[in-house]
């Protein structure tokens, strides 16, 4: 293979690696009851079915690629060869409700006379048609003239041949024909679909890798067992494990150590008080100093505020958080019961220094989000807010006393 034919060689290659990349933007697109189909009816197609099983829509997309996309000319042989090979295509194509001709391309639109035609084909048919019959009648007397050891225009047989149809096929064409032009980078395009299915920014590119990669071994796997590549909304979600691969990119590990980061970088208003609290009555009970209320009170309040921005980025969810909570009024019993187990409520003395006992073990500790151990001022403002519900307290009978 001499220099030239492996240029063309790879432009092929990469021309086709574009349509994988076309067909995966599709399929992340998908909505239930469409079918994507792979160099079946077309380079690509989509298929949505009506309740009765029968095809309610039919879109056929022709994919080009140019590797210096410039822009699509009325002289383009990729739009000229589209529209011929869709006129061979129509008599074959299965029944449908609706059936729409796309050409994807990321070239450009100019504003030459059929390409503007195409913009509104709709409103246009008659003029496109023309047009296509007075290109021919340009191209033909062009390579008329030309003297045998002259190359053929390259798309002089296509426009011959898209000339030689009817008006009714013609018309049939471009009542249902869209350009779809873009020339934006094709990997941006899919990690766009995938941010709109809520996965994290920090996720995107390894999301997009596992995507890619599930859906080229499953096409490789249809290819070696002779089975056309034609996949279903239930089968990318499932069997593809696109599902499992969106859920594992919203699970990001919390990165909890970040809350330290943001208490100690918390300027308190001096004003600042919780005096109204329900955890400020438990701990003002057990004897606990108005300064270190307070700094219960500030943990809790960031701790809030902290854990509500890993739910809006999908790193800890809402039953996440009801879990770690669950699991810390459980340790609190644990602490609770041992602290109290010998005390008296009548007896003063004893029952505060249990109840402060109780209070500084459990703030001690340190909660734990699945294998990940909390930092521990995180832990107290949690524990602060379940006594401020008050899930829990510190007195023997702080039930009787505060849960009112």
């Amino acid at each position: 293979m001499n220099y030239s034919e492996k240029i063309a060689a790879d432009k092929t290659s990469l021309g086709f690696e574009f349509q994988d990349l076309v067909y995966i933007e599709r399929l992340i697109e998908l909505r239930p009851g469409q079918t994507l189909g792979l160099e079946l009816h077309d380079d690509i197609h989509v298929e949505t079915a009506a309740d009765d099983g029968s095809i309610e829509d039919l879109l056929l997309i022709q994919v080009k690629h140019s590797v210096h996309p410039g822009n699509i000319t009325d002289r383009d042989i990729d739009l000229w060869k589209t529209i011929h090979n869709w006129l061979k295509l129509v008599p074959g194509l299965p029944s449908s409700s609706k059936l729409t001709f796309q050409l994807y391309t990321n070239k450009s639109l100019n504003n030459q006379a059929l390409v503007s035609l195409l913009k509104a084909p709709r409103q246009n048919v008659q003029p496109i048609v023309d047009h296509i019959r007075k290109t021919d009648q340009e191209i033909s007397a062009a390579e008329a003239i030309k003297k045998p050891n002259e190359s053929p225009n390259p798309i002089a047989k296509y426009v011959k041949s898209v000339s030689q149809a009817s008006d009714e096929q013609l018309k049939y064409l471009f009542d249902r024909f869209e350009f779809h032009s873009d020339s934006s980078s094709i990997i941006s395009r899919i990690s766009s679909s995938l941010r709109q299915l809520a996965i994290p920014q920090s996720q995107l590119d390894d999301t997009r890798k596992h995507v890619i990669g599930a859906f080229k071994e499953s096409k490789f796997s249809k290819i070696i067992k002779g089975e056309k590549v034609v996949i279903t909304f239930d089968d990318f979600r499932t069997k593809m494990g696109f599902e499992r691969i969106v859920i594992s990119a919203r699970s990001e590990p919390a990165d909890f150590d970040r809350f330290v980061d943001i208490y100690y970088s918390y300027q308190r208003p001096d004003s600042i008080s919780f005096s109204n609290s329900k955890f400020h009555d438990q701990l003002k009970d057990i004897g606990v100093s108005d300064d270190e209320i307070v700094d219960r009170g500030v943990e809790m309040m960031l701790a809030e505020e902290f854990m509500e921005s890993l739910r809006e980025l999908g790193s800890f969810s809402a039953s996440d958080n009801l879990r770690l909570e669950n699991k810390a009024v459980s340790d609190w019993q644990r602490v609770h019961s041992k602290s109290h187990r010998s005390t008296k409520v009548e007896d003063t003395t004893a029952h505060k220094k249990a109840s402060i006992d109780c209070y500084d073990e459990t703030m001690g500790s340190s909660l734990k989000a699945g294998d990940v151990e909390l930092p521990r001022i995180l832990s107290c403002g949690k524990y602060t807010k379940l006594s401020n519900l008050p899930r829990i307290g510190w007195r023997k009978n702080w039930q009787n006393t505060f849960k009112k």
